[in-house]
C-alpha cells in the first residue's frame, strides 16, 4: 500500500463515481429521427445514454418504462453502459447527443472545449459518499480522526466531504494519512485492521457496514458525536446533458425530453418500491439492493443556487488535483434555459 498525506494527493478521477464503481452495458450512436406509431402518431427519435445504475439513470428508465417519453411525442431508446467512463468519449465525439451522467463528467468535458450543456440535475447523491470505521476503531470525536489512516481511491470526490468536515469540526486535515486503494481493497484492508476507515460510495459501504464497519458520515449525514443529522458537506449530482448542436437544432424536443422526465422523478419519490421493481431487471440488480441504493439518493430536477454552487466546488477540486488545467465558468457547461420553459418552478437560479 502507498501512502499520501493530503497534499500529496495529486491524481483525481472521481466516480460517480461515487458510484461508478457499480455497474454497467453498451450501445451506439445517439441520432434523430421521425417515426410512425400504430396510430400513425408521429414521434421523434432520440437515442439516450445512460449506466446501469439507479443513480445514474432511474429517471430515464422510468420514463421509457411508464411511457411518459411517448406522452410527450418522443420515442427514446435507452444506451445503459457499464461504466459512466465510457460516455465521455461518445459525447466528446459527437455520438451521444443525449446522455446522463455527473457534473464531473461535464466539468471534464468543458475544459477541454466540449460542447456540452447541463439541462437539469437528476439526483443529488451526496449521502452514498461515505467514511466508513473498522470495527475495532473507537472514534470519541471528530479530532480522533487525525492521525487515522484512511483508504480511499484515487480522485474519489468523497475526499471534498473529509475536507469540509475537517473546516466544519475543528479537525486538521493534513493529520489524516490516506491510502490510495480500491474500493473493494478498502474492504479487505478494513477487515485485516491495515486502515482504519475507508472512503468510498455505494454499493461498497453497505458492504463495509455489513462487515462490522461503523458509518461516521457522508456528504449529506453526519453520525459524529458533537455533530449528528443533516450536513451539506458534498452536494454530488447526476445530471441531464446534451450536446450543444443538439440543444439548438432540436430545442421543443428538448424541452419534451425534460417535461417526460420530470414525471418520472415524481413517480420516483411518490412510488418507490414500484420504481425499484421497474428498475432492478433494466440493470440486473436485486431489487432490495436497489430499493437501498435509491432511498440513499434525493431525486431532484431542481436547477438551483447550491447545485451551482457544489459544481464549482467540484470544479475548483479538479483544478486542485490537477485532473483538468483550468476551471471552465459554470455558464460554459450549464443552461437552465431549456428547463426554465418546460417546467419553470424547477429553476430557482440564473
Amino acid at each position: 500500500m502507498k501512502k499520501f498525506r493530503l497534499k500529496n494527493l495529486l491524481t483525481i478521477f472521481t466516480t460517480f463515481a461515487i458510484l461508478t464503481t457499480s455497474l454497467y452495458g453498451c450501445g451506439n450512436s445517439a441520432n434523430t429521427a421521425q417515426t410512425s406509431t400504430a396510430n400513425d402518431k408521429k414521434l421523434f427519435e432520440i437515442e439516450a445514454y445512460g449506466v446501469v445504475d439507479p443513480q445514474i439513470s432511474a429517471q430515464q428508465i422510468i420514463a421509457d418504462k411508464k411511457e411518459f417519453f411517448e406522452e410527450e411525442g418522443l420515442k427514446v431508446t435507452n444506451k445503459l453502459l457499464q461504466s459512466g467512463g465510457d460516455i465521455s468519449p461518445l459525447i466528446s465525439g459527437g455520438s451521444a447527443k443525449v446522455s446522463f451522467e455527473s457534473t464531473y463528467t461535464d466539468i471534464a468535458l468543458a475544459a477541454n472545449n466540449v460542447d456540452v450543456k447541463i439541462l437539469a440535475t437528476m439526483a443529488n447523491i451526496g449521502d452514498t459518499q461515505c467514511v466508513v470505521a473498522g470495527k475495532n476503531v473507537t472514534i470519541n470525536s471528530a479530532k480522533d480522526i487525525e492521525g487515522k489512516k484512511i483508504g480511499i481511491a484515487s480522485g474519489a470526490g468523497v475526499l471534498i466531504a473529509i475536507r469540509n468536515m475537517c473546516k466544519d469540526l475543528g479537525v486538521d486535515v493534513n493529520k489524516i494519512q490516506f491510502v490510495i486503494l480500491s474500493p473493494s481493497d478498502q474492504i479487505s484492508s478494513l477487515e485485516r485492521g491495515d486502515i482504519d476507515m475507508m472512503a468510498c460510495w455505494e454499493p461498497w459501504v453497505s458492504n463495509a457496514v455489513k462487515t462490522g464497519g461503523k458509518l461516521l458520515f457522508s456528504g449529506l449525514n453526519s453520525y459524529l458525536p458533537e455533530k449528528t443529522g443533516p450536513v451539506e458537506w458534498l452536494n454530488f449530482h447526476t445530471t441531464l446533458q446534451v450536446t450543444g448542436d443538439f440543444l439548438k437544432n432540436n430545442p421543443k424536443q428538448v424541452e419534451s425530453l425534460l417535461k417526460a422526465l420530470s414525471k418520472a422523478t415524481d413517480y420516483i419519490n411518490k412510488n418507490p418500491e414500484e420504481s425499484a421493481k421497474i428498475i432492478a431487471p433494466e440493470i440486473n440488480l436485486d431489487e432490495k439492493q436497489v430499493l437501498s441504493i435509491m432511498k440513499k439518493n434525493v431525486y431532484t430536477m431542481k436547477f438551483d443556487k447550491s447545485f451551482i454552487d457544489s459544481s464549482n466546488e467540484m470544479a475548483a477540486f479538479m483544478h486542485e488535483m490537477g485532473n483538468i488545467n483550468s476551471v471552465p465558468k459554470f455558464e460554459s457547461y450549464g443552461d437552465p434555459t431549456p428547463l426554465k420553459n418546460a417546467v419553470p418552478e424547477l429553476v430557482t437560479a440564473s
